[in-house]
């Protein structure tokens, strides 16, 4: 495994050659220590991986399982930039069991991985309501990085109101570049919300170019009692032109 350090930016790049070895962790862990004693401050993490990792013996997968167990909470953002299906399906509930906030880039945005793994903070999250759209959809665009509390004050307000004054209401989520991820809190309210909408909304339009949220649509939207429909970013116009019909 490879192994750039970023002082700069106060990063540990990861490249993965085809199986990791006992010695590549234990050689990441040597690694890390010494940064972390000599700079007093703990590096995010890039891994750069075209597949899942393997590993070259189960004692690397146990000595890979205890440098998570021990590091996990103390790392910042570990950010995965690959284009496996398997690592984009399993994103969304790595929060969940994770300390570090994870997020996925595709294969050709490493630097733009790089980038958001060296920024200290998330910006801000928010769900902000689009204009010019008939009364019973609800258009909206998510921006930043979403939390319980954007679900709580802002999300759930705003479909309850709507749902007093329709029987049925039709729902346009805008997820683009400027959409950074869900807190581990939020995938859990975004879950409640949909179970408790199951039958308020006749039509459902994703525009999102974000594979995981994609593949996550078309898993679970044959489940739904909704008309769904996912559309490319560029495609925004043909999506308002479809939840409104």
């Amino acid at each position: 495994m490879k192994i750039e350090i970023k002082e700069k930016e106060n990063l540990f790049v990861l490249l993965p050659e085809e199986k990791i070895s006992k010695r590549d962790i234990e050689r990441l862990v040597e690694e890390m220590n010494s940064y972390i004693n000599e700079h007093d401050r703990v590096p995010s993490l890039v891994v750069v991986t075209a597949n899942v990792p393997k590993w070259e013996s189960f004692d690397a997968l146990k000595s890979h399982i205890s440098f998570i167990h021990e590091r996990q909470k103390i790392v910042p953002k570990v950010a995965f930039v690959t284009d496996s299906v398997l690592l984009s399906l399993a994103h969304p509930l790595a929060d969940v069991f994770t300390g570090a906030k994870i997020r996925r880039f595709k294969a050709d945005a490493l630097d733009d991985a790089l980038n958001w793994a060296a920024m200290e903070e998330d910006h801000p999250g928010a769900i902000s309501e689009m204009e010019g759209f008939p009364r019973d959809v609800i258009a909206l665009r998510f921006s930043g990085l979403i939390t319980s509390k954007d679900y709580s004050e802002s999300l759930v307000p705003l479909i309850d109101e709507a749902a007093q004054e329709h029987d049925k209401l039709k729902l346009l989520c805008v997820f683009d570049q400027y959409f950074d991820g869900y807190s581990a809190g939020a995938i859990w309210d975004d879950m409640r919300f949909g179970f408790s909408h199951l039958t308020s909304f006749s039509k459902l339009a994703l525009v999102t170019d974000i594979d995981w949220i994609r593949k996550s649509a078309k898993l679970f939207g044959s489940l739904m009692p909704t008309e769904a429909m996912v559309f490319d970013v560029e495609d925004l116009d043909d999506a308002k032109e479809w939840i409104v019909t």
